[in-house]
């Protein structure tokens, strides 16, 4: 997973010289690793800094990227989506931001970005309802932006995601997590569809894989000390495609 860290000036007027930390995670749709791999991965991050005194690093919010050149919401991109709204849980969507990419892929046809738009705020409008917002990353002023979107994120509470508690509170494995259990449905039923049978061999690799490390809740528990108090920095948001 990428990382960059960089230090708000001292004159912001919410977390002056706080250090944020983004972490642009790997996507579902990662052709090397595949989606079990890539949850495994999100998973490990999220749980070993949460409620970490060692690191004092929390989560303040997730961005979730999209490409609006994408133009079915089916296959991977559906899958994406239910897999990062069920790492999030209904609580946690009140700090993420869905956003659109890659402007530059339609401005051959300036009307097609307006559609396509209109189309992924009706795909995603479960996650909005619950309190998510939508925000397009445009290709005239990607900077400003990202910036705007980092603001917004900074402003907000820290919040747990859903399957943090599952693996810490809870002392759940990755694969009886509930986006686990949403990717081993998708990849079933994959199997059985015979207008994916082409990913049949992939698919059925990772779903032999299920259940997947009895050990970790014992590691991660080693690296935390849970605290019941509210304190925490302003925290380093989180990016997925």
């Amino acid at each position: 997973m990428g990382v960059a860290t960089f230090t708000l000036p001292s004159t912001h007027p919410v977390c002056p010289q706080r250090r944020l930390v983004l972490v642009d995670t790997p996507g579902f749709d990662d052709t090397e690793e595949g989606e079990r791999e890539t949850l495994r991965k999100i998973s490990v991050w999220l749980a070993s800094v949460y409620e970490s005194r060692d690191l004092k690093v929390k989560v303040a919010g997730l961005v979730y990227l999209h490409s609006i050149g994408q133009v079915r919401m089916a296959g991977s991109a559906l899958l994406s989506y239910e897999l990062f709204r069920s790492i999030c849980g209904p609580i946690a969507l009140r700090s993420v931001v869905m956003a659109s990419t890659q402007w530059e892929t339609v401005l051959f046809n300036p009307s097609a970005g307006p559609v396509r738009e209109g189309e992924l705020k009706e795909f995603w409008k479960e996650a909005l309802d619950q309190g998510a917002i939508y925000r397009r990353i445009d290709v005239k002023e990607p900077k400003r932006d990202t910036n705007d979107i980092i603001e917004y994120i900074v402003e907000k509470h820290t919040v747990a995601v859903q399957i943090q508690k599952e693996l810490v509170e809870l002392g759940k494995r990755v694969a009886e997590t509930e986006a686990a259990q949403k990717l081993k449905e998708k990849l079933e039923s994959w199997l059985g569809d015979p207008q994916t049978k082409d990913l049949s061999q992939e698919k059925e690799e990772q779903l032999k894989e299920f259940p997947v490390d009895d050990g970790f809740v014992n590691r991660v528990k080693r690296l935390l000390r849970l605290k019941s108090d509210s304190s925490s920095p302003c925290v380093p948001p989180i990016e997925s495609s």
